[in-house]
């Protein structure tokens, strides 16, 4: 019997001239690592890449996003931006459940003890159509004004108030039919992802139990915040150890 298809989705900008500064081959490992997709799974990994603002750099950025996944078939779209690779995504998708992966995350497979096909199987059963993975441990705090346990879904969860870009799984249909009639079609950057899409899409549930801890972190593509920068430098300490 064939498995179902399920779509890894790496969003990226070529945010430096620099190509040692890609991450989002990292954050495609780390789903790896998290999840062994494909025990369950046919996988299917694109990588969404807004050439801007270093265009001249993208052939370079592209092949290094793709060396932590050797052996990987990647398809490469170029984008005008987030929004654009976001809808562009679910507009692809060939599997009911997709995986939308911001290249400066990764997954923390210590604290995600489910495997993917737990974690889809439990999504159809109850209409869970977002699941999101936390950078902080689960809490009612900035966006999340509740967070409410959801005993009878058979992994640990919780309800939440709105949706984020945060790393997520995605009922693709939902998507469609619910999210994409309010990201413009020529949008760029995070033009009606971020921000807007909660406000009409409803919200979605969280990885994990009350007080779980962070299920990603954040590497902080852009090295604007010190915290997530020391974050960063110890991920690819590790990585170039061999470890993850």
């Amino acid at each position: 019997m064939a498995r179902p298809v399920f779509n890894l989705n790496l969003f990226s900008n070529v945010a430096s001239a620099d190509p040692a500064r890609c991450l989002a081959g990292h954050a495609g490992a780390s789903f790896l690592a998290a999840f062994d997709p494909e025990a369950s799974h046919d996988l299917r990994i694109r990588l969404f890449c807004d050439p801007n603002p270093n265009p001249e750099s993208l052939c370079a950025w592209i092949e290094a996003a793709r060396a932590p996944l050797p052996g990987r078939e990647i398809e490469v779209v170029e984008t005008r931006g987030l929004a654009d690779g976001y809808r562009r995504s679910i507009e692809m998708a060939e599997g009911d459940y997709a995986c939308q992966l911001e290249h400066d995350f990764v997954f923390r497979p210590a604290a995600i003890p489910h495997a993917l096909g737990a974690l889809v199987e439990g999504m159809a059963t109850h209409a869970i159509t977002h699941l999101r993975f936390n950078k902080r441990w689960n809490r009612a705090v900035g966006y999340d004004h509740f967070m409410t346990p959801q005993p009878q879904v058979p992994f640990p969860c919780a309800r939440v108030s709105g949706r984020s870009n945060n790393p997520h799984l995605v009922d693709v249909a939902h998507a469609r039919a619910h999210v994409l009639p309010f990201i413009p079609p020529d949008a760029r950057k995070a033009e009606g992802l971020e921000g807007v899409v909660d406000l009409y899409a409803g919200g979605g549930h969280v990885y994990g139990a009350l007080g779980h801890p962070a299920t990603v972190g954040h590497l902080d593509g852009r090295a604007r915040r010190w915290r997530d920068g020391i974050r960063r430098r110890l991920w690819l300490a590790r990585q170039a150890k061999g470890g993850r």
